[in-house]
C-alpha cells in the first residue's frame, strides 16, 4: 500500500517535468500543426493579447450644401435636407482635401500628430513608421496617416463621414475637430473664388463703360472750350455726335451696372456651406483592435489552411503509394 502510494506521489512530482517534455514530443510528431495552427495562434495571443495598442476612434458627419437649395415638404425635404440636392462634387472635393498633404501639414503644426502617431507607447507594428523604420519622410508619414483617416461620401445623401483613429482619446477627437474646421476654412476660400470670379467679367464690363464716358466728357469740354472756330455748324454736329455717343455709354453703364449686381446676387444664391449632421465626441472606450475577435479569425484560418494542406499531403502520400 505504502509502495503505490510512493509510486503515486512520484509520478505527481515529476508530472510538471513530463508535460513540456510530452508536448515537445507531440509537436515534432505534428509538425504541420503546430506550424501552421498552433504558432500563430499563440502569436496571436501575445499580440492581441499583450503588444497591441488600444485604437480610439472618433466619428463626425456632415454635409456640403448650397444656398440655391429649396425646402421641400415629406420625404424628399428630408433628404434634400440631408444632403441629397447637395453637389457631389463639392463633397468629394472636401474629401480629396481632407486626405491631401496640405491638410496634414496643417494638422501637423497645430497639433503635432507626426510625434503623437510617433510615439514609443505605440505598439511597433503600429507606430509610424510602422515596417519601414528607415524611411521618416513626410510623403510616408502621409501615406501612414491615410490609414488612419477615412473619408467616406454617400452617393445617395452626399452624407460626409470622417473617421479618426488615434492611439488617444483626446488627440482623435481634436484631429476630427480640426479636419472639420479646415474644411470649412476650405469651402469659404472656394466661396470667395467663386464669387470673384462670377463678377470679375461684370465689373469689367462697367469699367469700360465708365472709362467710354469719362472720354467722352472730356472730348465735349474741350470742344466747348475752343474758341475762334472757323465752322460752327461742323463743331455743332461733333457735339451732337459726342451727346449720342454719351447717352448710349450712360446706357451702356445702366446695363453693366444691373448686371454686376445680378451677379452679386446669384454669387450669393451659389455659395456653399459646411452642415453638420454629427459632431465628434470625445471616446471613453478603445474600440479597436478587437482582440477576441482577432484571435478567433488566426485560428479558424489556420485551420483552414491546415486542413487544406493535411488532404493535399494525404493525397500526395496515396498518389506515391
Amino acid at each position: 500500500m505504502k509502495s503505490n502510494f510512493s509510486s503515486w506521489l512520484n509520478i505527481k512530482n515529476e508530472a510538471p517535468k513530463l508535460i513540456p517534455i510530452i508536448w515537445i514530443h507531440w509537436c515534432k510528431k505534428n509538425r504541420l500543426f503546430s506550424s501552421i495552427v498552433l504558432i500563430p495562434t499563440v502569436l496571436s495571443v501575445l499580440y492581441f493579447g499583450i503588444i497591441a495598442s488600444d485604437i480610439y476612434i472618433t466619428e463626425s458627419k456632415f454635409v456640403v450644401k448650397s444656398t440655391e437649395q429649396s425646402s421641400v415638404p415629406s420625404l424628399d425635404g428630408l433628404l434634400g435636407r440631408m444632403g441629397a440636392g447637395s453637389s457631389n462634387t463639392d463633397a468629394w472635393g472636401v474629401q480629396s482635401y481632407s486626405l491631401s498633404r496640405d491638410a496634414l501639414s496643417k494638422l501637423d503644426k497645430e497639433l503635432e500628430i507626426k510625434q503623437h502617431y510617433s510615439s514609443s507607447e505605440i505598439d511597433p507594428f503600429n507606430r509610424f513608421p510602422s515596417i519601414r523604420i528607415w524611411d521618416k519622410s513626410f510623403e510616408w508619414f502621409h501615406e501612414y496617416y491615410l490609414g488612419k483617416v477615412t473619408v467616406l461620401v454617400d452617393p445617395i445623401t452626399s452624407v460626409n463621414t470622417l473617421t479618426v483613429r488615434a492611439y488617444n482619446p483626446e488627440i482623435a477627437l481634436k484631429i476630427n475637430q480640426s479636419l472639420l474646421g479646415l474644411s470649412e476654412e476650405l469651402v469659404n476660400q472656394l466661396n470667395l473664388r467663386a464669387r470673384q470670379d462670377l463678377m470679375k467679367s461684370a465689373q469689367r464690363e462697367v469699367d469700360i463703360a465708365k472709362n467710354k464716358i469719362q472720354d467722352v466728357s472730356k472730348e465735349i469740354s474741350l470742344i466747348r472750350k475752343k474758341e475762334g472756330i472757323k465752322d460752327p455748324d461742323a463743331q455743332v454736329i461733333q457735339l451732337q455726335s459726342l451727346h449720342l455717343e454719351r447717352e448710349f455709354a450712360d446706357k451702356q453703364l445702366a446695363a453693366s451696372l444691373s448686371s454686376l449686381e445680378q451677379a452679386r446676387t446669384e454669387a450669393l444664391k451659389k455659395q456653399i456651406y459646411i452642415e453638420r449632421v454629427a459632431n465628434p465626441i470625445l471616446p471613453d472606450n478603445a474600440m479597436e483592435p478587437r482582440r477576441i475577435r482577432g484571435i478567433i479569425s488566426t485560428f479558424l484560418l489556420a485551420m483552414v489552411l491546415w486542413g487544406i494542406l493535411s488532404l493535399l499531403i494525404s493525397g500526395v502520400r496515396e498518389h506515391h503509394a
